[in-house]
């Protein structure tokens, strides 16, 4: 190779890192432009009895307590109280007939007449499942999270809801169930992609 095959085929080599480069940093351009973008927002107080209707598992009153609070935070929203109604058996045993008051506060896009100062809310994926959501939830818990889907869910801003449900009572293991969403939650809370934990 003469001196000008040289000098051509360093040009070339140069002319190839240098457009790897430029698509590195367009990726990166993209991703960060990919971001969901933040919006005012204001909260919104919501108080509802959630009546557990399922038939296997039954829930204690601390049980339903825990699971409807964890459902809902993971949901995006605060969570004021969670009060179960039907605890009359002694110490608060499973029961089959159990309900709970649920007092939380959702995050809807827009602001309050006269504030201007809302907090800042982003759109972001939520997915439950018997296998993500563990130890939380498990698969035992499928219809609880059906009758969450069916009470709860429209007090939510919510969209792009699927679920695959099939529960079936008695049956804890061998099957799978999923509920996922996307929901409008403070710009700081992070992404909220269920994995078991806050």
């Amino acid at each position: 190779m003469d001196a000008r095959d040289q000098r051509s085929s360093s040009w070339n080599a140069l002319f190839v890192v240098a457009t790897a480069a430029c698509l590195c940093l367009a990726g990166v351009g993209l991703t960060a432009s990919a971001q969901p973008a933040a919006e005012a927002g204001v909260w919104q107080p919501h108080r509802l009895t959630f009546n557990y209707v399922g038939i296997q598992p039954v829930y204690s009153c601390e049980g339903l307590r825990e699971d409807m609070q964890f459902l809902l935070r993971q949901s995006g929203a605060q969570v004021n109280s969670v009060t179960p109604l039907s605890c009359f058996r002694s110490a608060g045993a499973p029961n089959s007939l159990i309900s709970a008051q649920l007092n939380f506060s959702t995050l809807q896009p827009g602001t309050a007449e006269g504030d201007a100062s809302g907090t800042m809310g982003v759109w972001r994926h939520v997915e439950f499942s018997n296998t993500r959501s563990n130890p939380q939830l498990r698969g035992a818990d499928c219809e609880l999270v059906q009758e969450f889907k069916t009470q709860v869910l429209p007090q939510l801003n919510t969209r792009n809801v699927q679920s695959y449900l099939p529960c079936v009572p008695y049956q804890t293991t061998g099957f799978q169930w999923s509920l996922s969403f996307d929901s409008f939650v403070p710009a700081t809370a992070g992404h909220r992609e269920v994995g078991g934990a806050d």
